[in-house]
Parts: C-alpha cells; sequence; structure tokens
C-alpha cells in the first residue's frame, strides 16, 4: 500500500523522484573525509601504543616512553667516540660521554618498579641466579654477537696482545669490570674493561648490581617520598667524592701511588667498576618509588599504594606538575648547561660522569614514565622513536665493530 501511495504521489508530482547522487555528499566534503581518514591512518601508525592507553591506565603501567631517552643517550656516547676530535665538536664530546650512567639509573628503575607493583609473594621466591639469567637472556645474545665480530677482526689484524686475550674468559663470563686489572704496556697500561668490546663494560657492573636489586625493591618499596627524595639528593653530593679522588689523581697521591698501573686502577674502578655507579643505580630504584607514590593508585581503593596493595593504575592527573613535565624540565637543563656552561664539566668531570647527571636523568625517566610530558606523548611514543628505543643496546654494542 505504502509503494502504491508513493508512485501516486509521484505521478501526481508531489515529490521528486529519487536521486541517489542528489544525496551524495559534495565534493570538498568528501575530500575532507578523505584527507580524515588518511590521517586518522597516518597517526594510527605513528603513534601505535595510543590505541592502548585506556587499558594500560586501568592496569599495570607499560614504560615504552622509557626506551627514547635510552636511545638518546646511546647515541651521545656514540657521537662521543667517533667525533671526540673533530674540530668545535670536541668542547661539546666530553659531555656526551657522561650518559653511560643513564643505563645504570634507567635499569634500576625498570627492574625495581617491575618488583614494586607486584604483590608481595609469599613462599618459594625466585632465585637469585635464575633471575640473573632471565636478565642475561634479554642482552647476553647482542653482548655476545659484538664480541665475536670483534673477536674475529682482532684474530685476522693480530693487534690484540697477550694480556688482552688473557682476560678474554672474563669478558665472556661479562666479569671484565668486576676487579680493576691492569698491566704495563709497551704503549702505557691497558685495562681488563677496555680491552675488546670495551664500550660494554657497563654490562659486566649491571650483573653485580642485579645481584642486589630484589633486596634494594623491597627496602625502598618500604620507605616514603620524602626519604627516596632525600637519598637521590644524597647520592648526587655523594658525587663530590669521585671528583675528589679522581681529579689530578687526588687518591693516587694520598695512598703514595705513583706507577702509571697504580694510578689506571684508581681511574678503571671510579669510571668502570661497580664502585662507581651503584649510588645511580640505586637512585633509579628510588626514583621509581616516587614515581609509584606519585603518579598511580590502588585499583581497588582508589587511594595512594599501600603495602596491601594488590593491583596499581596509572594516576598522572595525582603527580605534581613539575614530574608530569619532566622530560622537558630534564633536557632543557641539561641544554642549557652544555651550551653555556660548556666550560664547567673539566674541572668536575669525575662529578657529572660519576651521577652529576642524576637529578637531570630523575626528571626524564619519571617524566616519561608519567606519559603526560609532550616530549614523551609526541617524541617518545612514536613509532620510529619505539624503533630505535629497542636497538638502542645493539647500537652501543656495535660501534666499535663498526668503528
Amino acid at each position: 500500500a505504502s509503494d502504491a501511495e508513493a508512485t501516486r504521489r509521484l505521478d501526481l508530482g508531489l515529490e521528486p523522484p529519487h536521486d541517489p547522487e542528489a544525496e551524495a555528499p559534495p565534493p570538498r566534503r568528501r575530500r575532507r573525509d578523505r584527507a580524515k581518514t588518511v590521517w586518522r591512518s597516518f597517526v594510527d601508525y605513528m603513534y601505535p601504543l595510543s590505541a592502548g592507553d585506556s587499558a594500560a591506565k586501568s592496569g599495570s603501567v607499560r614504560l615504552e616512553a622509557l626506551d627514547a631517552p635510552r636511545w638518546i643517550a646511546s647515541i651521545q656516547i656514540v657521537c662521543y667516540h667517533m667525533y671526540e676530535r673533530e674540530g668545535s665538536f670536541k668542547q661539546y664530546a666530553t659531555w656526551f660521554a657522561v650518559w653511560t650512567q643513564l643505563f645504570f639509573m634507567l635499569s634500576g628503575f625498570v627492574l625495581s618498579y617491575a618488583e614494586m607493583v607486584r604483590p608481595v609473594k609469599k613462599g618459594r621466591q625466585l632465585s637469585v641466579l635464575k633471575y640473573v639469567r632471565r636478565r642475561l637472556t634479554v642482552i647476553y645474545p647482542a653482548f655476545a654477537f659484538s664480541l665475536i665480530l670483534v673477536i674475529a677482526g682482532a684474530a685476522v689484524s693480530s693487534k690484540h696482545t697477550k694480556f688482552e686475550w688473557q682476560v678474554l674468559p672474563l669478558h665472556m663470563l661479562l666479569a671484565q669490570s668486576w676487579l680493576p686489572i691492569c698491566v704495563q704496556e709497551s704503549w702505557g697500561a691497558s685495562c681488563a674493561p677496555w680491552v675488546f668490546n670495551g664500550e660494554a663494560w657497563f654490562l659486566s657492573v649491571l650483573v653485580l648490581y642485579w645481584l642486589i636489586l630484589r633486596p634494594l625493591a623491597a627496602f625502598f618499596r618500604q620507605r616514603g617520598r620524602l626519604f627516596c627524595i632525600a637519598y637521590i639528593w644524597a647520592s648526587w653530593v655523594f658525587c663530590i667524592v669521585f671528583h675528589w679522588a679522581g681529579h689530578k689523581n687526588t687518591l693516587a697521591k694520598a695512598i703514595g701511588c705513583q706507577d702509571s698501573v697504580c694510578i689506571n686502577r684508581i681511574m678503571v674502578a671510579i669510571r668502570a667498576g661497580p664502585l662507581g655507579y651503584l649510588h645511580v643505580f640505586s637512585s633509579g630504584i628510588a626514583a621509581a618509588r616516587i614515581f609509584i607514590l606519585s603518579a598511580m593508585c590502588d585499583v581497588q581503593t582508589g587511594g595512594p599504594p599501600t603495602a596491601e596493595s594488590t593491583k596499581l593504575m596509572l594516576a598522572s592527573s595525582n603527580a605534581p606538575c613539575i614530574l608530569r613535565y619532566g622530560c622537558c624540565i630534564g633536557y632543557a637543563s641539561y641544554v642549557s648547561v652544555v651550551f653555556f656552561a660548556t666550560g664547567l664539566i673539566e674541572p668536575y668531570y669525575y662529578f657529572f660522569h660519576n651521577g652529576g647527571l642524576i637529578p637531570v636523568m630523575f626528571f626524564v625517566l619519571v617524566g616519561a614514565a608519567v606519559g603526560e610530558d609532550p616530549l614523551a606523548v609526541w617524541v617518545f611514543r612514536c613509532k620510529p622513536m619505539l624503533v630505535l628505543g629497542r636497538i638502542s643496546y645493539l647500537q652501543y654494542l656495535m660501534q666499535h665493530v663498526v668503528r
């Protein structure tokens, strides 16, 4: 009946005939819709994590934005090693060298965060050796590959000495930096951490730190925000000890050490040994605790995390403004010092090299973890930076082979 009525109204001219083209959007609107579709596809490609933001806020927080600062640190150190003597770049290159300490603070931050957000387990725990082995399964393949390439090149060129071949087993076991082993060669002192793939010494130090990570995480888990802040500042002030010990060989002179081997042992102990960066590593653990207390809450109660909390979620709006913009604050501070106080690092090299950038790195790490900083949102979480962040360790380890 309705079809007959519609036909009658059309015959009487009461309704215009149906024209599909008349209902189509105008060309300008079609182009605009097409542009929106292309833009949304581009954004989805560049920011693959954006679709999972809501899920991340309802469960444990994944710290993908921390991969980018690791790559930024890695590329600075690579540039230092390759271009430290290149004209005007030389005055900035020394600053790039101090970013090795980020690897220690970042490792302490990420691994202790994973421990502190888990409910306290009762009963049998994972043994220390199994825990370290789990960590090594992530990094050792890349390290072993780079070491094999260096050894192959050394076998062909025959440039390495008897001492270097003797300490090779220590490198294979990632134990080359545990003790400051040095000998006198014809050209000067040669030290175990810096032969073969010398840039990998920090991995050897990390292995020792992983042995004590879980006890340290359990200790800081029971501490409040003010204690952790005080600990980080105390660690920063403690860097003066390394400046005193290393600057102009003050410690060597104080103990009557005059030969080059003894002086280099002290230098290795400070710059490439476990004693030189334990305060940096533990500062990363304290920073993780501050992040949890400042930017996370209990899923069940909505209140701050407690010892009884079984599941936490991100509450970035609770974080102080200074932490929500931590990446901008940290990198802006660093750039300002590099360009406007370039000469400051020369008389205080050991201070900056062994933890002097702890405040800068604290803001960068916590700001990236909170996830509201513009750098974290628009730069660190974009796909190119995510890819670069995941290859940062391999890039760092392969620099000696490429060079």
